[in-house]
């Protein structure tokens, strides 16, 4: 029989090569799987001995330092390494259900933060008016803010853009997206200026070259900005909006939620996100129906009432 740690390596390995996910996502089945590990090594169990008690108990214990919601996603993770377990035949079907049919937390879903098109103007502006950047850092940072929100673009998707993914004659980006999928997302002719102006700055950098397999976004030393980098920026900029704290995912959701707000179905926004199904899609009508009931209440004579 293999050690626990020896399938936690065959599986997170299975999760890069088959499964195609990034490092973040691979970053966080281990998290998981080490949480719960450090629960069955304290209780000296054995880890193929699972069932509902012993899932319990772990939610039990985790319950003071964990919400429902990142609970929920640990068991997710318990249930996709004990499927790669039964396939590797060190587990039975019986076992595998005890797993599967565990039923996940009920938590409430956070409704996705929204920013108005007034907002993100304000955001380019305060850039703009930045002493400390350079010219070729303020239309960089432009650039990526207007790119998260007209494009819908995750973060790590936008990291990982190259110059031959960008075809400025249809306003298009190719882009490799969860699962290794790849599909296209679009931007808005402003964005399109600010990328122009941005790659034309890029040559006159003696240190970047501008290559079609380089980095989109790079530091003033030709390095590719890391995942940090990118969080970092978008939450400075952002955070003159409000006392929240915004980050790529808000300009993201904002992207979808303008769509729909304009009459695009959900179907079509599911794709454009690169979401693998419609579920992950409807949170936006949560945002629509909020807009809605806005509305009413400014607009209807019983609207207060």
């Amino acid at each position: 029989m293999m050690k626990f740690e020896d399938y936690k390596k065959e599986f997170l390995l299975f999760l890069e090569l088959e499964r195609g996910y990034s490092e973040q996502t691979i970053n966080t089945y281990k998290r998981g799987i080490d949480r719960y590990l450090l629960f069955i090594k304290k209780k000296k169990i054995n880890y193929l001995k699972i069932d509902k008690d012993l899932i319990l108990d772990f939610q039990a214990s985790v319950s003071e330092s964990m919400g429902s919601r990142t609970f929920s996603r640990i068991l997710s993770t318990l249930r996709t390494f004990y499927k790669f377990l039964h396939n590797e035949g060190a587990i039975d079907d019986v076992v595998l259900n005890q797993v599967k049919s565990y039923p996940s937390p009920k938590y409430k879903k956070s409704i996705p933060t929204f920013l108005s098109e007034k907002q993100i103007l304000q955001v380019l502006e305060k850039i703009n008016n930045d002493k400390k950047l350079s010219d070729i850092v303020k239309l960089r940072n432009q650039s990526i803010i207007m790119l998260f929100f007209t494009s819908g673009l995750r973060l790590e998707e936008l990291k990982s853009v190259q110059l031959k993914d960008i075809d400025f004659s249809k306003n298009t980006i190719r882009v490799i997206g969860k699962g290794s999928k790849t599909r296209l997302a679009n931007f808005d002719s402003d964005t399109k200026d600010f990328l122009i102006r941005y790659l034309k700055f890029l040559k006159k950098y003696p240190l970047i070259k501008t290559n079609f397999n380089n980095n989109l976004f790079v530091d003033e030393k030709n390095k590719n900005l890391s995942r940090h980098n990118i969080q970092y920026l978008v939450m400075k900029n952002l955070k003159t909006l409000t006392l929240n704290s915004y980050g790529p995912h808000a300009l993201r959701h904002s992207f979808a939620t303008h769509l729909l707000n304009s009459g695009v179905g959900l179907g079509a926004i599911k794709s454009l996100l690169g979401h693998e199904n419609l579920a992950s899609t409807q949170i936006y009508t949560h945002v629509s129906l909020g807009k809605l009931q806005e509305t009413i209440k400014k607009s209807h004579p019983r609207g207060e009432k």
